[in-house]
């Protein structure tokens, strides 16, 4: 016993190690996965502020081009909105300059003195008069979100833009907490790179809560982890559960089985001795010792049969065909065979057994066979605990919508722990010193069965060395 239980002990280390091994792992790959991912959108974040540098520079050359009074008679299109609509749609911005550079690249190489004029426009360094002129913070804006957007981040973005100085040019918060927080992000870049007067001219990008937006490209994979993590923890949990019980059913079924064959063994033994006894013609020629003999072996196997009976009692109740024949019964009439079936016990004990059905409604539905048994079995097992001459307290009393009947006996009591565990198959409540009380563990587990089937509840109330009192409550008849 002592090498199985070091060997499950064992079991336990290893696998607790080893799923500590797997959390690790997979804590320390999701940490990983998640770095690698902030590296990715870091550099996507950059990859989209390139962008949004190329776009402004086209946006800036299209408006240069639009200002200069050529871009129409280029393009052979008189729209006053043009400007407004190519900050809203990059796709024109590309064809538009890509008709542009066409157009110069036709003009250089025939020496079109209108191509000269248009690039002299272009390079112009005093074009704009001032930079809300150059680049609106509405068109910035327009073409930060569409870049961004279309690179599938979030819409809530912070910018700010910043001057040479440092200054605040642009911003879409007013937030003093934010603006710090953006003055020093790692997402930012040179408007104007090209521009050497304004090449210091800096568009810083915010993302708020950038850790909850690399977690979310990986929530499949996190959440994949941390569901296969509990099932392989529940199962750990379960597996362990199971063996403990696997293991005390081991230990109680053996007590049961040395206990039965113990029990069995008696009366068996009981009743050889006295068939023996018969046929010695010495012993059996007194008719007193012949009827001695036979009134022990009518006794013997009594007991015997109550002993079968006990274990069949809490076979029939395990099986699922088990079926409760319901018919109108007294219950007073009930408690009455069953005390005439313990009679015999009572009296071997001098018990005294005080009644006091006050119940007015009797009237119940149930299996009469059953009922019988377990209010046997009550008297039975209090008789069993009780102290020297036993005293059993048998009262009714009318509930709403039910009766209940109590069974009080004298006996040694039941420490509050074992409340519950009473009723639990093959438990025995520990006796320490009196080994004088036999049985299976079985009664109290078919009682609690058979009074549920009747929809019923059952419960005990008890102190050591004061007794227990056992409480059945039941649903009284239907009218009829």
């Amino acid at each position: 016993m002592k090498k199985e239980k070091n060997y499950i002990v064992f079991i336990i280390v290893v696998t607790t190690i080893a799923l500590l091994g797997l959390t690790s792992f997979q804590a320390y790959w999701i940490n990983s996965a998640l770095k690698q991912r902030k590296i990715q959108i870091k550099e996507q974040v950059q990859n989209s502020l390139n962008e949004i540098v190329n776009r402004i520079e086209k946006f800036e050359t299209i408006k240069k081009a639009e200002r200069s009074g050529k871009l129409n008679k280029i393009l052979g299109e008189t729209n006053p909105n043009l400007i407004g609509e190519l900050s809203q749609d990059i796709h024109l911005q590309d064809s538009i300059v890509k008709k542009l550079n066409k157009y110069l690249k036709t003009g250089i190489e025939k020496d079109h003195p209108q191509s000269k004029s248009f690039v002299k426009d272009l390079l112009s360094l005093d074009f704009f008069a001032d930079f809300e002129d150059r680049l609106s913070q509405s068109d910035l804006e327009t073409i930060i979100f569409q870049t961004f957007k279309k690179n599938n981040f979030p819409d809530k973005l912070e910018y700010a833009l910043f001057g040479q100085k440092g200054e605040l040019i642009y911003s879409n918060t007013i937030d003093s907490t934010l603006l710090k927080s953006l003055k020093v992000s790692k997402h930012q870049t040179q408007l104007f790179p090209d521009d050497f007067f304004n090449s210091e001219i800096k568009l810083h990008i915010l993302i708020p809560n950038e850790t909850s937006f690399a977690l979310k490209s990986i929530w499949v994979m996190l959440l994949l982890s941390f569901v296969f993590l509990v099932i392989i923890v529940s199962a750990f949990y379960y597996n362990i559960s199971v063996i403990y019980k696997q293991k005390k059913v081991s230990i109680i079924k053996n007590d049961f089985i040395n206990n039965m064959t113990h029990e069995l063994k008696t009366p068996i033994s009981t009743i050889s001795l006295a068939c023996e006894a018969l046929n010695d013609k010495d012993l059996s020629s007194s008719i007193e010792n012949r009827n001695k003999f036979i009134q022990t072996i009518k006794d013997e196997n009594i007991r015997l049969g109550n002993l079968v009976e006990n274990v069949l009692q809490s076979a029939t109740v395990e099986k699922e065909s088990l079926t409760i024949k319901s018919e109108l019964i007294n219950l007073h009439s009930l408690i009455e065979k069953s005390l005439k079936n313990n009679k015999l016990q009572v009296n071997n004990k001098n018990g005294v057994i005080n009644l006091k059905l006050s119940a007015n409604n009797t009237l119940i539905e149930g299996d009469k066979i059953h009922l019988i048994n377990v209010f046997s079995n009550l008297i039975d097992n209090a008789l069993k605990y009780s102290v020297n001459t036993p005293i059993i307290h048998i009262s009714t009393e009318d509930v709403i919508n039910g009766i209940v009947i109590k069974i009080k006996d004298n006996g040694i009591g039941i420490a509050k722990d074992f409340h519950v565990k009473v009723f639990d198959k093959l438990f025995r409540i520990p006796t320490g010193d009196r080994h004088d009380v036999k049985g299976f563990g079985l009664g109290l587990s078919y009682v609690k069965s058979i009074i549920e089937k009747h929809n019923g509840t059952i419960k005990v109330e008890s102190q050591i060395g004061k007794g227990s009192t056992f409480i059945v409550q039941l649903e009284a008849a239907k009218e009829y």
